[in-house]
């Protein structure tokens, strides 16, 4: 879906001007001349930086904003209506004028939110589809903005403590790179040792034959990586296959479980503590998670619970949850506290991510300084002892 704005003179004679929300410019054409508008200018205002969400927040602004205005006590329809007259900032005018008009017409707000933020994470937009269908649409806003402040502070603490070693490791590739192939060849080609070769200089040696080509290789296997994650966000025939292919590889598959756990974690405790059923929160929890692998899981164990099956045992067999997390859904099963249960294991498990964020980022940062430091000795070494050596020589 595309934001047209239309310039144009009403049935009554009087210039008019809006925006809607259309696939292409001739549907939108027939859109406004069945309302009667006679249009004289019509024209996307599709911002091509929106379509990557680092360059946009528009969809956090919006969220935080409507629930603001709604925990005040202003009806949805009048908070929608506030935004759109730009009194919430002019950032969000434009989603409040279609959302506003997609809403009055009998549109699902977390529906009308999809087509104008289709970059809004699936897991977000479940969460407001509950609140709507529980009646807690200001509980579910609230929760998207917690969570969305609470991954921009996960985000950001990741970014900074891997910001330097990712720098240290770059440029001590590239520095391999280059004195392995270039340098060292050169070095070696002027000098006469008469086949006496340090035993750090024989090491540069054998790893100048080996190393670039891992290096070469690791940058082309990151690149091929990298382009196959935008093709499964672009291409759908794609999807079920790279999901497969992403799952079997090791580090892969550990975070697409760890996300997943989250995901599930959050939802049915959101879910459940908000007032809807085990089958509500479970086909909120399948729109929610993007591996299609462990979705047609959910799909299964959704299907389970239907025919009867309890849910402790049917979501066990999906092998998704570790052991602890399966062991406290059946004591919450037994106990009817199933909520409860969810709502602790999700903070557990959150704050589980934290001190592992923490941990990996204290690690990580000495750990290449070390392996830094050992790899310029070695250069230095068989760099320098050939020349003493070839002076020796010539003295």
């Amino acid at each position: 879906m595309k934001n047209f704005s239309y310039i144009g003179i009403n049935s009554q004679g009087k210039s008019i001007n809006g925006n809607l929300l259309s696939k292409n410019k001739k549907e939108a054409l027939f859109i406004l001349n069945k309302k009667g508008i006679i249009v004289e200018k019509l024209f996307s205002k599709s911002n091509y930086l929106t379509k990557f969400n680092i360059f946009s927040d528009g969809f956090e602004v919006f969220v935080k904003s409507l629930h603001n205005l709604i925990s005040t006590g202003i009806p949805l329809t009048d908070a929608l209506n506030f935004i759109s007259s730009g009194q919430a900032g002019s950032s969000i005018q434009d989603a409040g004028v279609i959302i506003f008009e997609n809403v009055k017409n009998g549109i699902a707000l977390h529906k009308s939110i999809r087509d104008y933020f289709p970059n809004a994470s699936n897991f977000h937009l479940s969460l407001i589809s509950s609140g709507e269908k529980s009646g807690n649409i200001e509980e579910a806003l609230y929760s998207v903005s917690h969570l969305i402040d609470e991954d921009k502070t996960k985000k950001s603490e990741l970014i900074s403590s891997l910001t330097y070693p990712l720098i240290l490791l770059i440029t001590m590739f590239a520095l391999i790179f280059f004195i392995l192939e270039y340098a060292l060849p050169k070095m070696l080609g002027v000098m006469d040792l008469n086949n006496q070769m340090p035993i750090a200089t024989s090491i540069l040696i054998i790893s100048g034959e080996i190393l670039p080509s891992i290096i070469v290789g690791c940058f082309y296997i990151v690149l091929i990586f990298s382009i196959l994650i935008v093709l499964r966000n672009r291409l759908l025939f794609l999807q079920n296959f790279l999901d497969i292919f992403f799952i079997k590889i090791p580090l892969v598959k550990n975070l697409i479980f760890i996300l997943s756990r989250r995901t599930i974690l959050q939802v049915y405790s959101i879910g459940l503590n908000g007032g809807l059923t085990i089958q509500e929160t479970t086909s909120l929890v399948i729109e929610s998670i993007s591996n299609n692998k462990i979705k047609k899981s959910l799909i299964l164990l959704k299907e389970n619970i239907e025919s009867g099956e309890r849910f402790s045992h049917a979501i066990e067999k999906t092998n998704i949850l570790n052991s602890y997390q399966i062991a406290s859904i059946k004591i919450g099963d037994e106990t009817d506290n199933l909520k409860e249960n969810f709502h602790l294991l999700k903070n557990q498990f959150e704050a589980k991510i934290s001190f592992y964020l923490r941990t990996i980022s204290k690690i990580i940062e000495p750990t290449i300084l070390i392996i830094f430091g050992i790899i310029i000795l070695i250069l230095a070494l068989g760099i320098i002892l050939p020349v003493l050596e070839s002076t020796n020589m010539v003295m």
